[in-house]
């Protein structure tokens, strides 16, 4: 009698907090200061005070309304509704797409790779298949993936803010593996938060590693290893599967 036994193909990463190292602060009244000056350019006119809290306001409202268990919000279009309101004119997308990237570099404190990402991909890259899912504004997420190095590694991407929900919605774990047209048994997801990121894994059936974090239980729930480099997530990766 023969037993086929499922093989790992895919490797799915988290974005922010397990590849790339980031730390922003959209609560400082400076960003918003700069970035009304640079509004009253396109006619919106807007303090910087009733800037932010609008911006804030707007995400709060976007949540409100969805249905969804796990909603998420759109960056882009909260800055297009904001210019909407308080400016003169339609706006072309390139317009708001400009203002949301210029929030995203004023907010901007620390940015970088973790050590090791890059030589650990690509090494990876050679015997599996992989992509990202993300809790990530696809506006920044695109750009800033291109100017670490990271887009040619992952053609498929899954940005909660293109599908109005994020993790632990097990949809866009399944969209994932639907993308590399991989099982969940033969897919494993390396990440950072047990809330958000081993339960949407675990509930989608795939196998999932911690990154920077203990294996501790969670949920019922624990992860096959946990790392805080990324020099040994290739053995544990060899000694799980």
């Amino acid at each position: 009698m023969y037993y086929f036994i499922e093989m790992i193909s895919a490797i799915f990463f988290d974005l922010y907090g397990t590849l790339i190292d980031i730390r922003t602060d959209e609560h400082d009244p400076w960003v918003y200061s700069f970035l009304s000056q640079y509004l009253s350019y396109h006619s919106v006119k807007v303090s910087p005070e009733e800037l932010k809290e609008a911006y804030f306001n707007e995400i709060r409202r976007h949540f409100e309304q969805s249905e969804e268990e796990y909603p998420e919000v759109n960056v882009s279009e909260i800055f297009h509704e904001i210019m909407l309101k308080n400016g003169k004119t339609k706006y072309a997308k390139a317009v708001f797409r400009d203002t949301a990237l210029l929030f995203r570099s004023l907010t901007m404190r620390h940015f970088c790779l973790f050590p090791s990402v890059t030589d650990t991909l690509t090494r990876l890259a050679e015997g599996y298949r992989m992509a990202i899912i993300s809790d990530a504004q696809w506006i920044f997420a695109g750009p800033e993936m291109e100017t670490l190095g990271l887009d040619r590694f992952f053609k498929h991407r899954i940005f909660s803010s293109r599908l109005g929900f994020k993790k632990p919605d097990v949809r866009l774990f399944e969209l994932a593996m639907k993308k590399l047209g991989v099982k969940p048994e033969e897919s494993i997801y390396i990440c950072d938060n047990p809330q958000r990121d081993l339960v949407g894994a675990k509930r989608a059936g795939m196998k999932c590693i911690l990154f920077r974090s203990e294996c501790l239980e969670y949920s019922d729930l624990i992860a096959e290893g946990c790392f805080f480099d990324y020099s040994v997530l290739e053995n544990i990766l060899n000694a799980i599967l």
